[in-house]
């Protein structure tokens, strides 16, 4: 069935909405904080921003939980040619230093966009990107395509168009397509740093005005001017000076100021912006504003949201770099092959101690993990204790258990059999075996197996361990010569 034209495109376009200034087919960027306080700054208000260090230290939170996770690509499918392209895009990458990359490009979180260039190369029959370089972002523009132009010296409006394939544009914020600016954390962000800015100078002035006393000198009347500027060098010499000298006659006294409000009343509005700033970027405030409150479970809670806003932010990245570099990179040098997706890994690890308990009740209940389990479950590389005569030992919740083996008939184990049979040792490793199922400790074990020592064979075991290690060294020397000869 056929489409019709209309159906095929766009026509709520960005030039047809009468809401939106376009000029000379440049876009306006609609950040009202931007616009209303920005004057002839424009985004460097947002710069300013991470001068405060509470704002700072909690962008960097929400960046650095992105670049702490470990990233990988994966192949579109199982062919040969799309896992290629993966290796492709994986190799290059990683020499792009790709954890740099995302971190510079991640300053669209506070302002809106964030734009890299690609400086493409060859290296034989590969073109590589060899490197990305974040650009400011008040050296672009966007056109109605929503497409980026370079303000240059030479084209300050509407600026220069840029080749495809050459800039990557991350956005975030933007409610609808039809903003190419996004909206950043800044926009929120502006208010609580620009009050807790004031708060801090009134702050200041309330110290410096309540820390000291105000000095007032008194001069009678007729002073003459020379007098009072004396008086008035002696006053100002008091912030300095261990002590002063006044004209016969006059007087210095300090005024205390009158306080009209508490000190905290400072500190606590200064603390609500803290608050107000970690909750904008990290959706929570007791991984910074403890306050002596909370408990471990609403902490739990707290990092839950914090780490949702960092997964939320690498998906978004990586759509974006899929969609351009990783897209780029494969379409150069693998037009065929279907490109690869880059992505962060955000899965939370087993916490083993519950996963053991688990375990244990299991054992408990007669069912035993096998090694391969053991080891992809608790990493390192474990193996079973080496049986006894074909009994392995094993402690399960503190209680003694014996684990019956069918071992290979080699040579050690007919020695073995030989040896129990000679000194009637069979009787005394079954005494042994039933002692250990019925006792509920190694320690009441440990007194039981004392009240049969007696009843050992030791003069028989003696004589026919002897007997057996006399020939298993004939048995020895008889393989080594056997060796020689092959």
């Amino acid at each position: 069935m056929a489409l019709a034209n209309d159906l095929r495109k766009e026509i709520a376009t960005i030039g047809k909405d009468p809401m939106i200034p376009a000029y000379g087919g440049v876009m306006r960027n609609l950040d009202d904080t931007l616009l209303s306080r920005g004057g002839g700054k424009g985004l460097k208000i947002y710069d300013e921003i991470e001068r405060d260090c509470h704002a700072y230290a909690v962008l960097q939170k929400r960046k650095l939980a992105i670049i702490a996770r470990e990233w990988q690509v994966l192949p579109a499918s199982d062919s040969a040619l799309d896992k290629k392209a993966a290796e492709l895009v994986q190799r290059q990458l990683s020499n792009l230093k790709f954890d740099q990359l995302c971190l510079k490009m991640l300053d669209a979180t506070l302002k809106g966009y964030s734009v890299g260039e690609i400086l493409w190369e060859t290296d034989g029959s590969e073109i590589v990107a060899s490197r990305v370089k974040v650009k400011p972002q008040r050296r672009f523009l966007f056109d109605e395509e929503q497409e980026p132009r370079l303000i240059t010296l030479n084209n300050l409006f509407p600026g220069e168009p840029l080749p495809p394939r050459k800039f990557i544009v991350h956005r975030y914020g933007e409610k609808d397509d039809d903003n190419p600016y996004g909206l950043g954390l800044g926009h929120k962000l502006f208010w609580p740093v620009f009050f807790k800015r004031q708060d801090i100078t009134f702050w200041l002035t309330f110290v410096d005005k309540f820390a000291s006393p105000t000095a007032m000198g008194e001069y009678p009347a007729g002073t003459s001017d020379a007098d009072q500027k004396k008086l008035l060098a002696s006053l100002s010499a008091i912030a300095s000076e261990a002590g002063i000298i006044v004209p016969q006659g006059m007087m210095v006294k300090f005024l205390e100021a009158a306080r009209s409000g508490s000190i905290d009343t400072y500190e606590r509005l200064a603390r609500y912006m803290d608050e107000q700033i970690s909750e904008c970027v990290l959706g929570e405030t007791l991984s910074t504003n403890i306050g002596g409150q909370g408990s471990l479970a609403a902490a739990k809670t707290h990092n839950e949201v914090r780490l949702e806003l960092a997964k939320g932010d690498s998906d978004l990245l990586s759509d974006t770099i899929n969609e351009s570099l990783i897209r780029w990179i494969v379409a150069f040098n693998l037009p065929t092959a279907n490109p690869p997706k880059v992505w962060r890994d955000f899965s939370e690890g087993e916490d083993l101690k519950t996963r053991s308990d688990m375990d244990k009740n299991l054992s408990e209940m007669g069912f035993d993990p096998d090694e391969q389990y053991i080891n992809d479950t608790y990493g390192g590389k474990w193996k079973k204790r080496p049986s006894v005569h074909g009994i392995q030992p094993s402690t399960i919740g503190g209680q003694a258990s014996a684990q019956f083996a069918e071992p290979a008939p080699d040579a050690v184990d007919l020695l073995t059999g030989q040896t129990l049979a000679e000194a009637d040792g069979s009787d005394m490793v079954d005494q042994v075996y039933r002692l250990l199922t019925e006792v509920g400790s190694l320690d009441e074990a440990a007194e039981k197996l004392l009240d049969i020592y007696d009843r050992i064979p030791v003069a028989k075991t003696g004589e026919a361990l002897g007997n057996r290690l006399f020939q298993a060294e004939l048995m020895g020397r008889a393989e080594i010569l056997d060796g020689a000869r092959k």
